[in-house]
């Protein structure tokens, strides 16, 4: 038997070929098409990833740097302000001490007499604040601000009215007194009146504290020459203890400002001496002029430098205050009375420095006193604030602050090398866990031995803790952290979203894709045709689409042509589309939310950019004042921008809750015309109110509403020639009232009468320019109107016969703005 291969008929053959012809490319076709989908989704997911970290890494670098600026320009301004205060400081007490050079010499021109010396006495008196709380010496009193007259005077005015605190007279020395060759006192005055306990100073066991040694120095002196002794004064002990919340005074201790207003005080005198030669020449004695050393201590003792500037009693534990260190690095006014240097008043002897317990342990085993090993210590050895003090001294209540042995605070060191020229400066150290700016400045006073350095009578320094002067900067750093790691995070989850999104559609489509394919292997010819068709070219349209994503062009649409797997397949995509475009829309506002929380930086700059122009920073001439000016008036448009879509963005938000109430008609019209009387009396403009009879009252937010027709009046003024015409009208319209605003101004072009209620738009740059808007003022408007469930409509040029009183006609074109408004709003948007 022959074998024959089978014959198939034509339609065998015709469905072989189309199985071979239609399935094989299909095949092929759904095998690129499902690994380009695949491949260009994941393309477009990642790419979506990639732009939300780079916006998400722009925006936190932006916000570091702007942080860091401020930080910066804040810091540099207020160490600038301090420095100079405190050389201010300086010079006023080195003024001070040159007036009593004066008197010393005037006294020695004088025949001695005690009724004149005690004239003089009585004569020469000074202020000092009372600190006792007894006798309301706690904190002082401000009078009513002052504001000016000149309503051209009102932009940005700052008063500060002075600070009255309750004082008292006090004569400016404790003792006058005349003393022959030999040291025995001939006249003294004290406690004002004429002394007969004269005694011989040549023996220091009679003079103050029994410490001063003033006499042996006298024969040195020439005519016209000057002796000038350190601070004599008692030392007054005082006690501290450590808190979870800080350092605090023990009572009983000195007197310590606010931390302990009741104790002891200081009691000091710097004493002046010079020759006195009689009407033949000869000199015959000396006059003596005992210096009350509060009135040195007045100088710093109610300086603060924060906003407080002044303060009847310094807080020793808060950091912000000034104080005092002879040329020898002691301590001669401060907060806290026990830490100023002083003698013992049964021997006369200094009271030893407090120092570290490393090097008092140092002593103890020296055999030697405390006040020999203290004298014979180097100055200034191993300083460092990681040693601890002296517990001994501590608890024994004696811990004045002698600079060269206070091996605790590395801050010496800073001090004494930054006044060894006579000049001043500051720096920044890690003290008691706070970052501290300290300033320092020489007293250049050089009368007598305080003439044989530049440092002369001694050094002014004043601390302030670094964190006051950019606490605002640091608030909006820490908001703008908190805000990226809540955006980052949501974030993270909508990419993962997005991306189980695309792999649950990719493995739906190959499904999809696969049952096509079964299907066409039973179909005829025609159908294979337009299903072939109906295929690649949405798969070319998808790929297209997908390609332009992976580039970045999110905003991608594809035509849905049928209700079968492809055209399933476009709405996936376009789905898919949509959702990456809302996120990219949504790290968009994060951007624009995070850049609102700049204004409070921005708004301290301005502050700083105000304080120098009022002076605070020291004089400046016209020319730096016209570009601070051109950088305040950058500034505050940037302020009003940046406020301005804080409240477009709260509005669009529906995060702003109204505050509604029945509110007259006419009370929102007064209120918006007298807000604006001087604006348009600038401008030379007639603002007329045409209000209807009988109006009922509104149930609307008032603050709401005014602030809209605030904007409208002030687009009215602004945007209308000078001479021109206003009027504010109301009217009831059945179950509404329309507030309306006309204007003959230049009036708005037909074609913008609905797009100036857009965000940003300026029918006239040129014009929006020269006025300072925004674009924003009429986009607030229209979203407070309609969250109050109203409407605000423009009409432009005006109708001649609707105002007869309206001048119009050349570039006086007119405008109408109606805002109507139900009777009872909604209380909550």
């Amino acid at each position: 038997m022959q074998f024959r291969l089978p014959t198939f008929g034509i339609l065998a053959k015709i469905l072989s070929a189309f199985l071979v012809i239609a399935l094989i490319p299909l095949l092929i076709l759904g095998y690129l098409g499902n690994r380009n989908l695949s491949n260009t989704a994941l393309q477009a997911a990642q790419q979506a990833e990639l732009m939300g970290n780079e916006h998400l890494r722009s925006t936190r670098d932006l916000g570091a740097m702007s942080i860091a600026d401020s930080v910066r320009a804040l810091d540099r301004k207020a160490t600038e302000a301090i420095e100079l205060r405190t050389v201010e400081i300086a010079s006023r007490i080195a003024d001070f001490l040159r007036e009593r050079d004066k008197d010393i010499l005037t006294l020695s021109l004088i025949v001695p007499d005690a009724q004149l010396y005690l004239n003089i006495y009585r004569a020469a008196q000074r202020g000092v604040i009372v600190t006792g709380p007894a006798r309301g010496g706690v904190s002082g009193s401000r009078t009513m601000p002052v504001k000016p007259t000149n309503p051209e005077n009102l932009q940005q005015w700052r008063h500060t009215p002075p600070v009255q605190f309750p004082k008292e007279a006090k004569p400016l020395y404790r003792e006058i007194s005349f003393i022959d060759l030999q040291g025995q006192e001939r006249i003294k005055i004290r406690d004002g009146r004429i002394s007969a306990d004269l005694v011989d100073v040549s023996k220091p066991q009679n003079t103050y504290c029994r410490a001063e040694q003033y006499f042996q120095q006298l024969n040195k002196l020439n005519r016209g020459d000057i002796y000038v002794s350190d601070v004599i004064g008692a030392y007054v002990p005082g006690w501290i203890y450590n808190t979870a919340e800080g350092i605090r005074v023990r009572p009983g201790s000195a007197h310590a400002g606010r931390e302990n207003p009741q104790g002891e005080k200081f009691r000091g005198i710097i004493r002046w001496a010079t020759p006195y030669f009689d009407a033949r020449g000869q000199k015959t004695g000396y006059v003596t002029m005992a210096l009350d050393h509060v009135h040195v201590m007045e100088f710093t003792d109610h300086i603060v430098p924060t906003e407080e500037r002044f303060t009847a009693l310094s807080d020793g534990g808060s950091g912000n205050y000034a104080f005092i260190w002879d040329h020898r690095d002691r301590s001669i006014a401060h907060a806290r009375d026990f830490f100023i240097c002083g003698y013992d008043p049964d021997t006369g002897r200094k009271i030893p420095g407090w120092l570290s317990q490393e090097t008092y342990d140092e002593y103890k085993r020296s055999g030697l006193s405390l006040e020999a090993f203290t004298e014979l210590l180097p100055p200034f050895r191993n300083f460092s604030h990681q040693k601890q003090p002296a517990a001994e001294q501590i608890r024994r209540g004696r811990i004045p602050l002698d600079c060269r042995i206070l091996d605790t605070a590395p801050q010496c060191e800073g001090w004494h090398a930054g006044t060894e020229d006579g000049g001043s400066g500051s720096f920044v150290l890690l003290w008691s866990g706070l970052w501290k700016l300290t300033t320092h400045a020489t007293i250049p006073y050089y009368t007598g031995q305080y003439g044989q350095s530049r440092r002369g009578f001694g050094y002014v320094t004043i601390g302030a803790n670094v964190e006051d002067f950019h606490r605002d900067a640091t608030i909006t750093k820490g908001k703008i952290k908190q805000l990226l790691a809540r955006s980052g995070q949501e974030m993270a989850r909508k990419n993962a979203r997005v991306q189980a999104f695309i792999n649950e559609k990719a493995a739906s489509n190959r499904k999809i894709m696969s049952l096509i394919m079964i299907l066409a292997g039973f179909g005829v010819s025609a159908m294979a045709v337009a299903l072939s068709l109906g295929i690649t070219k949405p798969l070319r349209l998808l790929t297209d689409g997908a390609r332009a994503m992976g580039r970045g062009n999110l905003e991608q649409t594809i035509p849905v042509t049928s209700q079968d797997e492809i055209g399933q397949l476009a709405t996936t995509f376009n789905e898919m589309a949509r959702s990456i475009a809302e996120l990219d829309k949504m790290k968009s506002d994060f951007v624009t939310i995070a850049s609102h929380e700049l204004r409070t930086p921005i708004q301290a700059m301005l502050l700083s950019i105000s304080g120098i122009m009022e002076g605070y920073s020291g004089t400046i001439d016209d020319e730096v004042r016209e570009d601070l000016q051109v950088a305040r008036q950058g500034i505050e448009r940037l302020m009003r921008l940046v406020e301005n879509l804080l409240n477009l963005s709260r509005i669009e938000a529906r995060k702003v809750e109204l505050l509604v109430k029945p509110t007259a008609v006419d009370e929102v019209i007064d209120t918006t015309i007298a807000a604006l009387a001087d604006l348009a009396r600038e401008h030379g403009h007639d603002v007329a109110m045409n209000l209807q009879s009988g109006l009922p009252l509104l149930t609307v937010d008032r603050d709401r509403i005014t602030q809209v027709m605030i904007n409208l009046l002030s687009n009215a003024i602004k945007y209308n020639p000078d001479g021109g015409a206003i009027e504010l009208g109301g009217e009831l319209a059945g179950e509404t009232i329309r507030l309306t605003v006309a204007d003959t101004g230049y009036g708005v072009p037909p074609w913008a009468t609905q797009e100036i209620f857009k965000k940003f738009f300026q029918a006239d740059s040129i014009m929006s320019h020269k006025v300072g808007g925004t674009g924003l003022g009429l986009a607030i408007s229209k979203g407070i109107v309609e969250m109050h469930g109203g409407t605000i409509e423009c009409t432009s040029p005006l109708a001649a016969e609707r105002f007869p009183n309206f001048s119009l006609g050349g570039e006086r074109k007119g405008a109408l703005f109606v805002v109507t408004l139900p009777l009872s709003a909604p209380r909550e948007a």
